[in-house]
């Protein structure tokens, strides 16, 4: 099966009624062709483009929602921390170098990031063979594939109608949770966010969520936040979404084109199941990207000072050939 980007969600199959296709993950959705690397990126057609533009950007405010490279700081998950170094090059000129995970701070996990557990199958039918390492890149040795990489995201940019749930200050009213805790967001719970807020969604829209994440870390100590960065993967507790049918059904049939939350993982950490995970489902068999430690917060007032929680939002990801993910350069234009 193959779809048309262009048309509406409402002739494209709801998450029960995928089709079985011999060779492929049960419960894949490879609908953009044997070739593609976008995903759900294809439904940011150039029409939702111009509409969303047109609709969107009134009041000339540009907010970005990028952390710093180095925050986290110390990252979290063991994770190498960021590095600069300031080079001079000559009497008065400077070239600068950087080392980064891309995992550290504000982020895009592009299609390498995670594969199918079921089935070691990522997105569109590559496997881990196609994505080798440095160590396995002897002189002479097999060359790196560039299938999937974040440059073709890069390449063709992602720009659409951004939306806003600050699903955070809308439980303090209904449900209060503590960010730092597994409190597991419902489908009900972004539904109802979304109807008080006025928001309506559409094929196509990039769904941001704001968990309360990032301002809970930010009230922290710097000792509080080395030790945080001490502890076991598993160790952490955050909320997130919970990664039940009822949630993939609404992310799947909204046919978003992708998702980004302030917290760092999208999903309730730790998961209970990796094989049942947002990340198995969103990223290797719907090809949706998944954003993680967006700032939201000077957003969310933003659109909380101009009464709408929609925007024109931007990405430009690295231009790495090949890459895993990548910082998400994003800003939202009101």
């Amino acid at each position: 099966m193959r779809l048309n980007p262009s048309h509406d969600r409402d002739s494209f199959p709801k998450r029960v009624q995928l089709p079985i296709v011999a060779g492929t993950p049960e419960g894949s959705a490879w609908f953009w062709g044997g070739s593609d690397e976008l995903g759900r990126l294809n439904l940011l057609t150039p029409e939702r483009i111009r509409f969303a533009t047109q609709e969107n950007v009134k009041s000339g405010s540009v907010v970005s929602l990028n952390l710093a490279l180095n925050e986290p700081s110390p990252p979290l998950f063991g994770r190498r921390p960021f590095e600069h170094k300031i080079k001079p090059i000559g009497k008065g000129a400077f070239d600068d170098e950087t080392t980064i995970n891309t995992q550290s701070s504000s982020q895009w996990d592009g299609f390498r990031h995670f594969a199918d557990p079921k089935s070691g199958c990522f997105y569109n039918g590559i496997f881990s063979e196609e994505i080798i390492g440095d160590e396995d890149m002897d002189e002479g040795g097999p060359k790196r594939s560039r299938r999937l990489g974040i440059d073709a995201w890069a390449r063709h940019g992602i720009v659409g109608r951004g939306v806003l749930l600050d699903v955070h200050s809308w439980a303090q009213k209904h449900n209060p949770y503590d960010p730092f805790s597994k409190h597991a967001l419902t489908a009900t719970d972004l539904k109802t966010c979304a109807e008080s807020q006025g928001v309506a969604f559409r094929t196509g829209d990039i769904l941001l969520i704001r968990t309360g994440w990032l301002e809970r870390y930010n009230a922290l100590t710097m000792e509080q936040k080395q030790d945080l960065s001490t502890w076991e993967v598993m160790e952490h507790q955050y909320a997130g979404l919970e990664a039940s049918d009822e949630m993939k059904d609404f992310l799947h049939d909204s046919y978003f084109a992708a998702v980004a939350t302030d917290n760092t993982s999208l999903e309730v950490w730790p998961p209970t199941s990796f094989e049942a995970s947002l990340h198995a489902a969103l990223l290797p068999l719907w090809g949706m990207p998944i954003g993680e430690l967006w700032d939201l917060e000077a957003l969310s007032l933003k659109c909380r000072q101009e009464h709408r929680w929609t925007f024109l939002l931007t990405s430009s990801p690295a231009n790495v050939p090949g890459g895993v993910g990548s910082p998400p350069n994003a800003m939202a234009l009101l």
